[in-house]
């Protein structure tokens, strides 16, 4: 006797083609420069809340960080160097980025007195903790 298929098998087949087929779509926008978005690690360390973001191929000049009590906006903003009129391409992939996010922080934080860093493509934003009841935002400088 024939075995009967396994509708979910079948259904992790289809699923499986679709994001196949939606990666290989997702590298035509934009010339191939596709990173719609930022990953983040929210850690808490008791005393404060270190945000952690891979942003390469971004200089410290391309990233805007803001943060008040309760979230965190960091976008960033680049542009490759120009195109060589006389070059013939066989490919080009490498054109301008643009990313942000804004992430929602588990616990108020005094973004006065944040501190952010920019090492190798990765981001660390350092937020102590406050009372809730602290009014403000501002904006943070990467160093």
């Amino acid at each position: 006797m024939p075995e009967k298929p396994n509708p979910f098998e079948e259904l992790d087949e289809l699923i499986e083609r679709m994001n196949d087929q939606f990666g290989e779509l997702s590298q035509t926008f934009e010339g191939g420069s596709v990173l719609s978005e930022i990953s983040v690690d929210v850690a808490d360390t008791g005393e404060e809340i270190v945000v952690t973001a891979d942003l390469p191929g971004f200089a410290e000049d391309d990233i805007d960080l803001r943060a008040d009590q309760e979230s965190i906006t960091l976008s960033a903003d680049a542009e490759t160097e120009a195109v060589e009129e006389d070059a013939n391409y066989h490919r080009k992939e490498r054109s301008h980025q643009s990313v942000s996010r804004r992430v929602r922080l588990p616990e108020a934080v005094d973004a006065a007195a944040a501190t952010a860093s920019y090492t190798n493509g990765v981001l660390t934003v350092t937020l102590p903790k406050l009372d809730p009841d602290a009014p403000g935002g501002h904006e943070i400088d990467v160093e």
